[in-house]
């Protein structure tokens, strides 16, 4: 039950997303649309539909993929749009543009790249792998990547360059059912993180009370931050960076699962977090086709922080 709210909220959201547009649909007229998928609902179908399952997908993806790291590592702040694995994985799509090889296996090479940078930075060579240090270091390698993209882009054509920095602000526009195959084939990535919110609870306590319950705390962590990244560097490949789903979907999703780490409660929320800044994109802009991930981190800052405090005070 502690979930229905967010299932109820996310369907309301998506009904919305399907009727918003430079044409606004009434309830009776959409689902006239949704029952004639070739006639008055080539709209709906074609342009409105797909780009609803992408950003869903996506969104799940971003919101998953920020509970495991906050949780893994121990920290609020510790998603991957912060500690560098989006920016990695951002770069290594655009790349893969440049180079004209497929975006999508761009994006998860800079996934695993930045894993492996992180793990390596941040291992201390007597205390083992330090938690605390990757968020530092993450700043560090986001900012490298962040260069090198734009780097990328200066060498690139005035048509590439556009396309790339339109992507780059995190965009829906011009999402189809090509891009839907692509996230229904990446999307059985997000099973083994929806599983894991037992592991991941057993994990909060800390090391040495997670070997005492019997978790292998090292394998864990490496398994569950492999996965993680490879989710959201699907994710960034979906529709570029969307700007703080991952990093407010946990704590909002914590909320509502009762301050334990909630991977359903993550991905619902990662979810409707999107959804909702497409539905604003498209009616406070209609004819301008303005990036979703400009309305993400209008509706994630202060969400954020009004989370934040109200953890604080609990």
């Amino acid at each position: 039950m502690r979930y229905l709210g967010l299932i109820l909220l996310l369907l309301a959201l998506a009904a919305l997303s399907l009727a918003a547009g430079r044409v606004w649909l009434a309830p009776p007229a959409l689902i006239e649309a949704l029952s004639d998928p070739e006639g008055a609902g080539r709209m709906v179908w074609n342009l409105r539909l797909p780009r609803l399952l992408v950003g869903m997908i996506a969104g799940a993806g971003f919101g998953l993929s920020g509970l495991v790291f906050q949780t893994l590592l121990r920290n609020p702040l510790a998603s991957p749009d912060v500690i560098g694995v989006t920016q990695v994985s951002a770069f290594g799509a655009v790349a893969a543009l440049f180079f004209g090889a497929p975006v999508v296996l761009g994006a998860w090479g800079g996934g695993l790249a930045a894993i492996a940078a992180l793990a390596w930075l941040a291992a201390h060579p007597r205390q083992g792998f330090d938690p605390r240090a990757v968020v530092l270091q993450g700043l560090a390698l986001a900012i490298f990547a962040a260069a090198g993209t734009e780097a990328l882009i200066l060498r690139m054509g005035d048509s590439s360059a556009g396309m790339a920095m339109t992507w780059l602000s995190g965009t829906l526009n011009g999402a189809g059912w090509a891009e839907v195959q692509r996230g229904v084939w990446f999307a059985p990535l997000l099973l083994p993180l929806l599983l894991s919110g037992r592991v991941l609870d057993r994990l909060e306590l800390g090391d040495d009370l997670a070997r005492a319950l019997g978790l292998r705390v090292g394998l864990l962590r490496a398994g569950l931050g492999l996965i993680a990244a490879l989710v959201a560097a699907g994710s960034v490949a979906l529709c570029g960076p969307m700007s703080f789903v991952a990093l407010a979907a946990g704590p909002v999703g914590r909320l509502v699962a009762g301050g334990r780490p909630s991977p359903v409660a993550a991905m619902l929320t990662g979810a409707a977090f999107v959804t909702l800044a497409d539905v604003l994109a498209r009616a406070m802009a209609p004819a301008a086709l303005l990036p979703t991930g400009l309305y993400t981190a209008l509706i994630g800052a202060p969400v954020l922080i009004l989370t934040v405090r109200r953890m604080a005070q609990s």
